[in-house]
């Protein structure tokens, strides 16, 4: 069996458990009936056939995971998940709740804790941009694409819920951006990030993301993101940057590339071809006034940051704005300890230096600041 096999299993194992979870607490049981019991007993109440036979489907893929180490491809999967979400809305229409199947990811593990110090940097700015966007006259709806789109959500650190308290208190945009820190438990990746800043601001917004692995593409479709190449004819999902080509770039306002530690490595390590994706990204800006691109960018070691770099992002300084936060060391957070990490927006708008993009300007400058701020004293 494989790998990836085994992660599906376990996650087949545990749509199973929250059909029961569902079942016992909806039926108020109060000790452990057989789960065929409760969806029986499910039935007789509403004599809804259809669900019946979708539990009865959750059921036998559960008991197949358990008691015959089945083996599930990725198609398979994708088509067995299809059908918790189908019993998901059926049971939110028959009783106001759902089981949450939809919770479920199978993504592997990340390398980094989500709501890290680079997450707190990069979604911060995307919330404020977006919160900015969207308050000017005339700007109700928002197109943003996440090519390296990654899990759509994770667990909080306690240290990242202490930093959001401060965080949002300070810039209650963080707030809008993260709405369910302090209840849920959750951290949210940069798609729903977008997604719950236009939803604070009743505004319109088409929200697509991808990502090269199939898993979190899997998740992303799963949490309600769109994927780009269901939406965008051509788009490879497996080479991010091909959403920067003029055939698709034009079709957003805002781009987020954040290709992990691959960035810097690949364009300008001494040892490597350069892959011309900043000179794609300039092209991109000029080709599109209205569009923003956003470039999160890692410095894994400063032998990395070639003056071609810093050479080609001195050529956008009058057009754009960056941020930029230092390793942190001992804080408990994976991902901070090994990276210098920035952010830089680029559009070519922000030449204009009119009031709304000052505005802007004074918005991030308060961003870095408070962040600033909130990181102090932390870790040695």
């Amino acid at each position: 069996m494989q790998i990836e096999d085994k992660r599906y299993d376990s996650a087949v194992a545990e749509i199973g458990k929250s059909l029961e979870r569902f079942l016992r607490s909806h039926l108020r049981k109060t000790g452990r009936p057989r789960l065929d019991d409760m969806i029986q007993e499910f039935f007789t109440e509403t004599g809804d056939r259809r669900t019946r036979a979708l539990m009865h489907q959750v059921r036998e893929k559960r008991n197949d995971v358990l008691h015959r180490d089945a083996r599930f491809d990725f198609e398979r999967f994708q088509k067995f998940r299809d059908v918790g979400f189908e019993l998901d809305d059926r049971l939110k229409r028959a009783t106001g709740a759902d089981a949450g199947m939809r919770e479920i990811m199978i993504s592997s593990s990340l390398r980094y804790d989500m709501g890290n110090a680079g997450d707190l940097l990069k979604h911060g700015a995307l919330a404020i941009f977006v919160d900015w966007l969207l308050g000017r006259p005339g700007e109700r709806r928002i197109h943003y694409a996440d090519p390296f789109g990654g899990r759509p959500w994770g667990d909080l650190k306690d240290e990242t819920r202490n930093r959001l308290r401060k965080l949002s208190s300070a810039l209650p945009v963080i707030q809008s951006a993260q709405p369910h820190w302090k209840n849920r438990n959750r951290y949210y990746g940069s798609s729903h990030v977008v997604r719950n800043v236009a939803k604070a601001a009743t505004a319109q917004e088409v929200v697509l993301a991808s990502d090269e692995d199939k898993l979190a593409r899997s998740d992303l479709e799963a949490s309600g993101i769109g994927l780009i190449e269901n939406f965008i004819e051509g788009y490879d999902p497996v080479n991010g940057f091909g959403i920067l080509s003029e055939q698709h770039d034009g079709k957003f306002d805002l781009i987020l590339l954040d290709p992990f530690g691959k960035f810097l490595l690949n364009e300008f390590c001494r040892d490597r071809k350069q892959t011309g994706h900043f000179s794609s990204i300039s092209r991109a800006v000029k080709r599109n006034s209205d569009l923003c691109i956003m470039l999160f960018v890692l410095d894994m070691k400063d032998n990395y940051i070639h003056e071609s770099y810093l050479e080609e992002k001195e050529k956008m300084k009058d057009f754009s704005f960056s941020l930029r936060c230092p390793r942190l060391k001992n804080t408990g957070v994976r991902g901070e300890d090994k990276y210098n990490m920035e952010i830089l927006l680029i559009s070519t708008r922000f030449a204009e230096r009119t009031t709304s993009i000052e505005e802007l300007e004074r918005r991030l400058r308060k961003l870095g600041k408070t962040l600033e701020t909130v990181f102090a004293g932390t870790g040695q």
